[in-house]
Parts: C-alpha cells; sequence; structure tokens
C-alpha cells in the first residue's frame, strides 16, 4: 500500500501501538511529569495540540490533569486515533479530542488556535529536510506569545554492554542514511541537538533547554520497561534491517538474544538522555 507518510516503521501496526502505549508511560514516569518543565500550566493555555500523539496517553494525561484544558491529539496512523477515542470516551475525557492527519501537510485548524503545541521523538517520522517546513506550520497554529514544547534524545549510554551498542550504532546509521536526523556518524540522531537552531530559524524566541535523564540501570524502577521497549523497538525496525542489508534474519536473532543477556547482568547501566526544548511565539 502507498503510504504518504515518512514514519520509519508501519503505523497502523498492532505491535506499534504496543510498544507506543508502554514507551509513554516509560518517558512520562521517567522524565518526572506530563510537564516537568512548569511548576504549574500557565493560566493562558487552555488550548494544546499533541502532534504524533500516538494512542494518545500524554494527551489523556493532560485532559485528567487539566480538565480545564481542551487537548487535542493528532496523528496519521487511523488504528492510533480510533484507539485513542475509545480511551477518551473509557475514561470519560470529553475534553481530549483525537483527529488523523498528516503534520507533513498543511494543518487543519486555524492560524493562532493553540496555546501550547507537544511534539514528542518526531525523529523517526520527520525526515531531516522537513523540520524547518514543519516548525513554520506549528508557528503558524500557534498564537502569539504561544508555547512549543519539543522532546527528543539524540543517543543513549549504555554499560557494560558491547552488542546492545552495537546495535544502537547499527540503527542510528540506518536511519541517518534514510535521511532521518542530523548525525551520520553513528552516535545517534542529533536532532535534539539541532531543536534550538530550527526553532530559532522558524522564528521562535525564549529558547530553553531542559535536560530529562532517564535512568534504566539494572537496579532501577524502569528497568524493565525500557527492556520490553528495546526488545519490541528493534524487532519493528527488523523488515527495514533485512531490507536495508544491515543484518541477516540469524544474525539480528544472535544479536537480540545477546542483547537480552547483556541488560539483564545485575551490573548494566543505561541512561536514556532526554532533551526537552521550550520556546515562544513573538507576541
Amino acid at each position: 500500500m502507498d503510504r504518504d507518510d515518512t514514519y520509519i516503521t508501519d503505523p497502523d501496526s498492532g505491535l506499534e501501538m504496543t510498544r507506543l502505549i508502554e514507551q509513554d508511560r516509560l518517558l512520562t514516569q521517567g522524565m518526572g511529569g506530563v510537564l516537568p518543565e512548569f511548576e504549574a500550566l500557565p493560566p493562558d493555555v487552555t488550548h494544546i495540540l499533541d502532534v504524533g500523539c500516538g494512542p494518545g496517553g500524554w494527551v489523556l494525561d493532560i485532559a485528567y490533569t487539566y480538565p480545564g484544558c481542551e487537548v487535542v491529539g493528532l496523528d496519521i496512523s487511523e488504528q492510533m486515533i480510533h484507539y485513542a477515542q475509545a480511551r477518551a470516551k473509557a475514561e470519560k475525557r470529553p475534553n481530549a479530542i483525537f483527529v488523523q492527519g498528516n503534520i507533513l501537510q498543511p494543518l487543519a485548524f486555524a492560524a493562532g488556535e493553540f496555546d501550547l503545541v507537544n511534539i514528542r521523538l518526531a525523529a523517526t517520522f520527520i525526515l531531516r529536510d522537513a523540520w524547518p517546513s514543519i516548525l513554520l506550520e506549528i508557528f503558524r497554529a500557534l498564537r502569539p506569545g504561544g508555547i512549543i514544547r519539543m522532546t527528543e534524545s539524540d543517543k543513549m549510554s549504555v554499560s557494560p554492554a558491547p552488542t546492545l551498542e552495537k546495535l544502537l550504532q547499527r540503527s542510528y546509521q540506518m536511519v541517518s542514511a534514510m535521511g532521518y536526523g542530523f548525525a551520520s556518524d553513528g552516535s545517534g540522531l542529533g536532532v535534539a541537538s539541532a531543536m534550538a537552531a530550527l526553532l530559532a530559524q522558524a522564528g521562535f524566541v525564549e529558547i530553553q533547554p531542559f535536560p530529562h535523564p532517564i535512568d534504566f540501570s539494572a537496579s532501577t524502577e524502569l528497568h524493565k520497561s525500557q527492556y520490553d521497549n528495546f526488545i519490541v523497538t528493534f524487532t519493528t525496525l527488523l523488515p527495514l534491517l533485512l531490507h536495508r542489508r544491515v543484518m541477516t534474519q540469524t544474525e539480528f536473532e544472535a544479536t537480540l538474544n545477546q542483547v537480552r543477556i547483556e541488560m539483564l547482568r545485575d551490573d548494566f547501566q543505561g541512561t536514556w538522555h532526554m532533551l526537552t526544548t521550550i520556546a515562544r511565539k513573538p507576541t
């Protein structure tokens, strides 16, 4: 089937939905909440957009925490949107609204419609050349003084885990060759590091970075969640790894088995280096 998105895997895959549901919980817990950069949500923020909302976890958490806000989730996947809508109905969250849409096309929202736009971990569904136009479209959708909140990760630190390190590097190199991210040396994605410059180029001001290191070492509460996240993530990437001849099926199975062994060691150390960048549209 022809697709008009650049999502690196199948956005309508049930496995991808499961991965995103669990990853959302991991990120929110590991980062310290849905909006850890704010002591309190500014009183003039009442209309929020989440770009690439997936199964809707962040939107539903915001809708619950701030019942006076209307929160809109946008995603390319019909399956994700249907799931999120069902959850919103079951949880009685009328202020959580989900719409299907493609961020690569002009947004079906009025200029200045939103007070805050959130976009998280978009590095593998937005090609590097598309970032400037997407940020300009978000800029248009924000009201003067409105806030953009972007969260990305360039890399993870893992030790002692040579097989996992190599698999991460080969994955980064693969997606870079496909046109994602801003790093070509296999050290990471390079999107988090580029955000401040891209936001300034789009016209945003008051640009502030907020690092959120997530510890998923063997002794931590988040270790199992990230272990599961790794296994499912690499499994969803397998068709690409095979298609692009990064490794064979046999090599992948042996590699993933060794990754399991490394991550289950008592001395395993891991940190996911998340960076949230917040900026404003000039008044």
